[in-house]
């Protein structure tokens, strides 16, 4: 059974953490090592996007609809 490209790509993601060389996790997972660079890339930009998103200040309702 084949694990979802979803998963693969957390897996690729957290074995590099570890230590992991990029040109090993391409032979690993059959997929070249620029495609192994590409996935880390975008899992990077990922963790960026939602850090920046939970640090950003909460909007102000300036004129709620429910104030009668």
């Amino acid at each position: 059974m084949e694990i979802s490209k979803a998963a693969r790509n957390a897996l690729i993601d957290k074995k590099h953490r570890d230590g992991a060389t990029m040109s090993s996790l391409a032979s690993e997972f059959g997929i070249s090592p620029t495609r192994v660079r590409d996935i880390l890339a975008k899992m990077e930009r990922n963790r960026r996007t939602i850090a920046q998103r939970l640090e950003a200040p909460l909007r102000k309702i300036t004129n709620p609809a429910s104030a009668e």
